[in-house]
């Protein structure tokens, strides 16, 4: 495998995790309207999407790309 391949791998890691959290989003918001922040499924996809970003933020990071370079 080669480097260009390598980063390929990442960029396409990168758009799956940002497809995932967009999805767990749509549940967290379906989820949200019912009221209750104590709901078992709302915690457990609030904890999803923080495993998401954390895992995105590792994968910008091996593109090395940092939060900082998105500040304007």
């Amino acid at each position: 495998m080669n480097e260009i391949d390598l980063i390929d791998e990442r960029i396409i890691r990168v758009t799956d995790i940002l497809e995932q959290i967009q999805s767990v989003d749509a549940m967290i918001k379906l989820h949200r309207q019912k009221g209750d922040a104590e709901d078992f499924m709302l915690v457990q996809y609030r904890y999803r999407r923080g495993e998401f970003v954390n895992e995105l933020a590792q994968s910008l990071k091996a593109l090395d790309i940092n939060p900082s370079d998105f500040a304007a």
